[in-house]
């Protein structure tokens, strides 16, 4: 038996309305798991072409909009921590958030969303947050898409006055790499020698596993600990696993090292200083894509443990 053409129409328009709730619905589901409990494994597949869904690289046409598929301009006047909430909304987030990401990220951060040791940014695809999010129950130890937001929205020591990083950049223990900042706080004292940064350089080889002089690594870490010396616990704390309030390095694991792990570029970052900056988008980017790219990112982040109870 034959069907009519606007019968055959109609059910393909429905198919593709499905198709786009169950993308939806992934993403959704990945949300709920990425603001609870969960595992350390990336989503790097998530949400791409679920069991029974679209390609999302096909696009939206006109047809899908509707009950399963938000219009870009609803995006604007939601939070985005409930736009993931939202079947309609997550789906759009998603594939609009996508396309700004390869046109305003991806240069930096890759196409993959591993980061970049060129270009000294972050893999956006691991459960490590450089900087503290807002959530009061967790301290901010649980991220969610508005703290996503604020980072693509005012940038990381951009000129904006909330920006993140402001309050604090890697001191370079020779003063003649100190910016002006450095230079009114700190003058041009130097607390350490040359031999005392190549020895806070075993500790750091020593603590992020790599091959290290057992001697010069214990010098080291007296000088981590020395507040009128390093003074390095200051900013990455006494276990060296970061502070996220200022958004210092978790040193125990090289692969978060934005500017090289090896011991000649660890004594290059304690010499001269990091301060590393990314631009903020409020203004370059529409209401809307900011709101895209930041679920979008949040998506794809791994889930992390559980905060401390």
């Amino acid at each position: 038996m034959e069907s009519h053409p606007k019968q055959e129409l109609a059910l393909q328009q429905r198919r593709r309305k499905w198709q786009w709730a169950m993308i939806a619905v992934t993403a959704l589901g990945l949300s709920a798991c990425n603001m609870s409990a969960g595992t350390q494994t990336a989503n790097s597949d998530a949400p791409k072409n679920p069991p029974g869904g679209h390609p999302l690289s096909e696009g939206i046409t006109e047809e899908d909009y509707g009950e399963f598929v938000a219009r870009a301009a609803e995006l604007v006047s939601v939070p985005s921590n409930d736009i993931v909430k939202s079947i309609r909304l997550s789906a759009i987030a998603v594939n609009l958030g996508r396309s700004v990401y390869d046109k305003n990220c991806a240069s930096c951060h890759g196409e993959d969303l591993k980061g970049s040791a060129a270009a000294h940014a972050p893999d956006l695809t691991d459960a490590d947050w450089r900087y503290s999010g807002d959530d009061l129950a967790s301290g901010g130890l649980t991220k969610l898409p508005s703290d996503v937001e604020w980072t693509v929205r005012y940038g990381v020591r951009s000129g904006s006055p909330n920006a993140r990083g402001v309050e604090a950049d890697m001191l370079a223990f020779d003063p003649q790499y100190r910016n002006q900042h450095d230079l009114d706080d700190f003058g041009k004292i130097k607390t350490v020698t040359t031999e005392e940064i190549a020895a806070l350089a075993e500790y750091v080889l020593q603590i992020s596993g790599q091959q290290a002089d057992p001697a010069k690594a214990d010098q080291g870490k007296a000088l981590f600990l020395d507040n009128a010396k390093g003074n390095c616990f200051d900013c990455h704390t006494e276990e060296a696993t970061g502070n996220p309030a200022l958004g210092s390095t978790d040193l125990t694991h090289k692969e978060l090292y934005l500017f090289g792990s090896d011991r000649a570029s660890i004594i290059d970052s304690i010499t001269k200083g990091r301060r590393g900056v990314m631009p903020g988008f409020e203004g370059t980017l529409k209401p809307e894509e900011l709101k895209a790219v930041s679920v979008f990112v949040f998506f794809r982040a791994a889930k992390g443990p559980p905060p401390p109870s």
